[in-house]
């Protein structure tokens, strides 16, 4: 990845600045820089070309850029940070060599507003980012197989859109295709089988594909297939109709004694969508909306109401790492009665969102779309930090309960999280209890199993949420070391109505208490539930008949 351009030659500006452009708009960044250092003609760092960067103080950047890396202004090469104190608007910097043979060569520096550091997904697409900055944008076809990665196939579109000048009139459609069977295959018979599916469907796609077109192997029976659209977007549907009836002939199935079961979903730049990301999103929705079926079509083009909901999702995405950003979340309260004594002896914290432009937001969509995002960590840290802090200034020393997303207990990250957030509040850590829902996924074993110990060995309490709805209720009851279950609201509703449902609880509670754990029940409405779950032993309940979620605190400790 070289570029030859050190000094601001107004002959080759017009081609930087347009690099800069396409920077900003495929990374994406708030402003782009391209910076010369110390060469003869250029003694001094200079501006070569930008995007949104009026107002730009270069020294002062590459001066801040320098302390926060550690390096010095010869030799930063690509790295990112987050600046020391903010450089004007901006709080955070990537930073990326355009010439990484030389020391004293061109510099990318992208910089951001937003004090969240550039995601990894970034840097991996800066540095797949070669044939953009060398202005290549033709395809590489290799002898043998396809290219493989997600990083291929970006780079690829990635350099097609930004140097190719396309337009509605030459658009480019993007078909994903699945091989139904590779992965059963491959359980079943062994990967030298798989292998030879795969290979075989490389040859066929090979074979299929116009010679415009670039394939991609995504691994496993994934492929993608680029087409310049020379004519009508037809061609994406002619194509793809031709791969699935190549790959489904029966002379296949009877070459390799399996057949490949394919399908393909497919989108087209820029009538579906306008980038990369979202064009790669779109074909996998198109896919993965007929995969697996066993009737019906096998090539789908996105649809309107799946791109709104894929291009809803990504909007909710955005605004939910701006409200991580600036801790735009707030808790409500939800008491929990102690059924012997009638008395309040905690409050569970629930987080809410007000999205902009949006109003209030379910909370099961939101923290969805977090877990699927990556995201819960960082929601989670926050309702730690902010309920442990509300909860010690509570006049009494009430239980404060959490809920906490099991799915990133393998990083191993869950007990110290919780350690800091006792630690900043100074809360009594036998007052704090955590909840992990049986309806997420724990992880490997022993890196949960690890994990809750490490919770517990601080005093605080283990509590397993939404008990009876999962599916490794009894494995995470026998494996792990919970000190109370919480019975789901959808037995409770049915306490009166349904006698197996009854049935059901009565064994439930006295398996709960052989186990020598408590139990407290969700959704608690009547006073003929209540009856039920105090008459068999039921410790706690929650619900509406003795209090809804509200953002007005247990009384305060005046400070």
């Amino acid at each position: 990845m070289r570029h030859q351009t050190a000094a601001p030659d107004a002959q080759q500006e017009p081609d930087l600045n347009a690099l800069a452009q396409s920077v900003a708009r495929l990374l994406p960044c708030d402003a782009t820089i391209i910076v010369a250092r110390g060469r003869s003609r250029v003694p001094q760092p200079s501006i070569v070309a930008a995007a949104n960067a009026s107002g730009v103080d270069l020294p002062r950047i590459m001066t801040a850029i320098e302390a926060a890396s550690g390096a010095d202004g010869a030799n930063i090469d690509a790295t990112s940070g987050v600046f020391d104190t903010p450089e004007g608007e901006f709080h955070t910097w990537l930073v990326k060599s355009l010439d990484e043979g030389a020391k004293d060569g061109p510099l990318l520096i992208c910089l951001n507003r937003t004090a969240r550091p550039f995601p990894e997904r970034t840097l991996t697409r800066l540095a797949s980012m070669g044939d953009v900055m060398s202005g290549d944008a033709s395809p590489k076809r290799e002898t043998g197989q396809p290219p493989t990665g997600i990083v291929a196939l970006t780079h690829y579109l990635d350099a097609r859109m930004a140097g190719a000048g396309l337009s509605p009139t030459s658009p480019i459609a993007l078909l994903r295709l699945d091989l139904g069977r590779v992965g059963p295959i491959n359980d079943t018979d062994g990967w030298p089988k798989s292998d030879m599916l795969i290979n075989r469907a490389s040859a066929i796609l090979a074979e299929a594909a116009p010679d415009p077109c670039f394939t991609v192997h995504l691994g496993g029976g994934s492929f993608a297939i680029i087409l310049p659209l020379k004519h009508d977007i037809n061609e994406a549907a002619r194509l793809a109709g031709e791969i699935v009836e190549k790959l489904s002939a029966q002379s296949e199935t009877q070459t390799l004694g399996f057949p490949f079961d394919p399908y393909i979903g497919w989108a087209v730049y820029p009538f579906d969508a306008p980038e990369a990301d979202t064009l790669i999103g779109f074909a996998n929705a198109a896919l993965a909306r007929i995969r697996g079926m066993h009737a019906g079509p096998r090539v789908n083009r996105i649809a309107p109401e799946i791109a709104r909901f894929h291009a809803e999702q990504i909007g909710m995405e955005n605004d939910l790492r701006q409200a991580i950003d600036t801790g735009s979340f707030t808790l409500n309260w939800l008491p929990v009665l102690e059924t012997s004594t009638q008395a309040v002896v905690a409050f569970e914290a629930l987080v809410r969102w007000n999205r902009p432009g949006h109003g209030p937001i379910d909370p099961a969509a939101f923290l969805l779309c977090a877990e699927n995002a990556g995201l819960i960590e960082e929601i989670d840290r926050w309702v730690l930090r902010e309920a442990c802090a509300q909860a010690n200034a509570w006049e009494t020393a009430l239980g404060v309960s959490i809920n906490v997303s099991p799915s990133w207990l393998e990083t191993e990250r869950v007990a110290s999280t919780i350690s800091d957030a006792v630690h900043r509040a100074g809360l009594d850590p036998a007052r704090l209890q955590i909840e992990l829902s049986e309806r997420s996924r724990f992880g490997p074993p022993d890196s949960a199993r690890k994990e809750l110990a490490r919770i517990r060995a601080m005093g605080v309490r283990l509590v397993l949420d939404d008990f009876g709805t999962g599916i490794g209720a009894l494995e995470r009851l026998t494996n792990y070391p919970f000190d109370q279950v919480k019975l789901d609201r959808m037995f409770i509703t049915r306490l009166g109505s349904d006698s197996r449902v009854e049935t059901v609880l009565r064994s439930m509670l006295h398996m709960i208490h052989s186990l020598n754990m408590t139990c407290c029940a969700e959704g608690v409405e009547t006073e003929e539930q209540l009856g039920f779950l105090d008459a068999h032993g039921c410790e706690e309940i929650q619900g509406y008949l003795i209090g809804r979620p509200t953002i007005e605190l247990p009384i305060s400790r005046s400070v």
